[in-house]
Order: structure tokens, then sequence, then C-alpha cells
């Protein structure tokens, strides 16, 4: 249970969601404060949320509920059809006759010829079809899955999001990667640390203590002591200006702030 803050309920949400690199199905949240935008820079109070991640059980009986509707509604229609069925047996049906038997077996015979001469005729195209059909689906195995690392070799978007300043350029990038995995060269630009913990402002390529480059990245909230994310670190040797290649996962975009919130997969020292 931690309680985050923003200018507004949405920004504390978002912030409270990146660090925990979780989704909004996937926690309960309660809002303590919705905040004020005060007047003329007074009364000016921050919003505040708690928010708690569901437990394994209650994440599991939220995706069973569709499974468990699903069934209901499958239940349903097979006592239909049994009572259908019921229903048509009661009725009397009366038995054909020699003659009317007769003339559907001699027509039953003559469909069977048919349709046997139709299927030998019709065997290469079908192998044909087969074979088109599985060079089509061994084509497409082949094809680069989207949830591979995002790098500036493999992503020409990754690479210019990273020489880049301009909000429309960051929030297309954002909407179309949020969710994934980025790997890159950085820098550490700020540290702020919140009680025990640490904001930790993020710049792209080498520190440069007049010059930032790229967009405002950010993680929320860490604990630098003992953390294994910072393994290739001691805690108390992370400071502004020190170089890093970091791996993260892709969280939301605060166009007011300027910036690009991640959850830290690893960071090493380079």
């Amino acid at each position: 249970m931690t309680i985050y803050k923003g200018k507004n309920v949405d920004e504390a949400i978002e912030k409270g969601l990146a660090a925990l690199n979780l989704k909004k199905n996937e926690v309960h949240i309660n809002i303590i404060e919705k905040g004020q935008a005060g007047i003329f820079g007074f009364f000016e109070k921050e919003a505040e949320v708690e928010i708690t991640p569901l437990s394994p059980m209650e994440l599991k009986i939220k995706r069973l509920i569709p499974y468990l509707i699903g069934a209901v509604a499958i239940f349903m229609i097979l006592i239909s059809v049994i009572i259908g069925a019921y229903s048509d047996k009661s009725t009397t049906i009366s038995p054909p006759s020699s003659t009317e038997t007769s003339s559907v077996i001699e027509k039953s015979v003559e469909k069977t010829s048919e349709s046997s001469s139709t299927s030998s005729s019709s065997t290469p195209a079908s192998s044909s079809s087969t074979n088109t059909s599985s060079s089509s689906t061994e084509s497409s195995s082949i094809s680069p899955s989207q949830s591979s690392t995002i790098t500036v070799e493999n992503n020409s978007e990754f690479q210019i999001l990273l020489q880049s300043e301009d909000q429309s350029t960051i929030e297309d990038f954002i909407k179309k990667y949020k969710g994934q995995t980025i790997e890159f060269d950085g820098n550490i630009a700020h540290l702020a640390k919140v009680k025990s913990k640490y904001d930790i402002l993020i710049h792209s390529w080498d520190y440069h203590p007049d010059e930032a480059t790229g967009p405002n990245f950010k993680f929320v909230e860490i604990n630098l002591i003992s953390n294994p994310i910072f393994k290739s670190f001691n805690g108390e040797n992370i400071k502004v200006g020190q170089n890093v290649h970091i791996k993260a996962k892709v969280g939301g975009y605060n166009e007011t702030q300027d910036l690009v919130f991640l959850s830290p997969i690893e960071v090493s020292p380079r």
C-alpha cells in the first residue's frame, strides 16, 4: 500500500501505476485527496491516491469471470437443445414406404459414385493449397516479435527519440511502444530524495553539465541500496553525472511536466 501524489487524480494514478509497473485493472485505487488548483498560487493542494496491488486470488477471480459467464451461456444452450430434442421425439413420424426406400437407396448410390470421382480429380488442387498455406505459415513465423528489446540499432524511431525534445515525437513513440522494453546509453542528470527513496532523472548519451539530449526520462521512488536492479553499483557510488547503460520498460508520458516514466529492469555503469 503506497500513496502517490500529483497535480490531479489522473497524474497521481499514472505515477503510481508506472512505479508499480502494473495496469489499472490489476490494482485497488482509493482517492484520498482530489487536489485543488488554487488561486494565484495560493491554496494549491496536490491530489493523493492510495494504490494497492490485487492479491493473486483476486486476479484469478477477475480473469475467471468471463470464462464463467461463457460456461453458463453454453450450459443454457445445451439445456434448450435437450428440451427441443425430447419435444421432437414426442411427435409421431410415419415410416417411409418400400418404394420410397428403394428410390432413396438408388439416389444415394449415384451420389456416392459422383462424389468419389470428384474428390479424386480435386486432390492435386487441395494438396497445392496445403503447400501454399504451409509456406505462408513458415514465412509469417519468421517475422520479428514485437516483444523484443528496442534499441537504437533495431528501431529508427527510438534513435530519433533519443535525440529529440519535440513533445509530439515523444508522445507518438509512447503511444506506440508503451509497455515494451528499451535499452540505451544514458546518464544520471539529477537525484531527488523522497524519504528513503530517490526520483532519478535520466538523459540519453553522455553527461554534460550544461546540455541535455533527448527526453526527460524518470525513475520514480527507487531504492538504491541493496536493489538488484543496480547490482553493478554500490548504492553510495551512484551520483549525478554518472554515465550508465539502462534497460527499462516504457511507462506513461506527462506532457505538463515533460516526463517519460520508466520502470527500470537493469542499470549498470559504463
